[in-house]
């Protein structure tokens, strides 16, 4: 059958979406949980949201929220930071961490047998991370590093002045990885005290989705956030 190319294609009927619940509740130290089943393949994930990214950073020290963002995965509890990405390694489990101009985001996405395991390195990331001097001056280091490889190329160096002129002083007027004055100058003890006054529970949410009806999924954010107090 030939198709007439010349005209736009007419529209079909609009597709059918039931969009799935989501449940809402709060725990007792604040921490807010949703809840969605999603069973149609056997994964869960979870998105940890905190209202805290770059717009927080100290105006002498751009680039404290994302480095904070980027040692919660360099050792956690009782593992360094080899044992972390290990036990992710031996469950099939991936963690992102992103840190914007407004939130710090940590997900988590595991094989629903193993997300007890998983939601509970999760939990001590945000709750226990080690926060050392060895791993923190590696992660300085490789962000100073980034941050000279950024000079010579164009897109980042219009991205830097495009806010700068946009925002000037405004908290938005820096880019999250900060600036090489400002991470040259700052000190694990910093980062240490921006992580306790800025992950607080009862800023939070937790959003668990997957292969689980909602009562587990609660559980399984409850069981591990429910002793997290500041």
């Amino acid at each position: 059958m030939a198709v007439d190319r010349s005209r736009l294609p007419s529209l079909g009927p609009d597709p059918s979406f039931t969009f799935p619940d989501v449940r809402r509740r709060a725990i007792g130290n604040g921490l807010r949980e949703w809840t969605v089943e999603h069973q149609e393949v056997p994964v869960i994930s979870i998105l940890f949201v905190l209202p805290v990214g770059a717009s927080a950073d100290p105006a002498e020290r751009p680039g404290l929220a994302a480095i904070t963002g980027d040692l919660l995965d360099e050792g956690c509890g009782d593992l360094n930071a080899l044992e972390v990405h290990e036990a992710l390694g031996r469950i099939g489990a991936q963690i992102d961490t992103e840190v914007g101009a407004d939130a710090t985001v940590l997900g988590l996405t595991t094989l629903s047998r193993f997300a007890d395991r998983g939601i509970e390195i999760l939990a001590d990331m945000i709750m226990r991370p080690r926060l050392e001097q060895r791993e923190f001056d590696r992660v300085r280091d490789l962000r100073l590093n980034r941050l000279v490889q950024l000079r010579d190329m164009p897109p980042a160096l219009a991205d830097r002045i495009f806010i700068q002129l946009l925002y000037k002083s405004h908290p938005y007027g820096h880019l999250p990885i900060g600036t090489e004055g400002a991470l040259r100058a700052m000190t694990l003890r910093e980062v240490m005290a921006f992580h306790h006054r800025a992950y607080d529970p009862s800023r939070a949410t937790a959003i668990a989705v997957g292969d689980a009806p909602h009562d587990r999924l609660a559980e399984l954010v409850e069981r591990a956030f429910g002793t997290w107090t500041v």
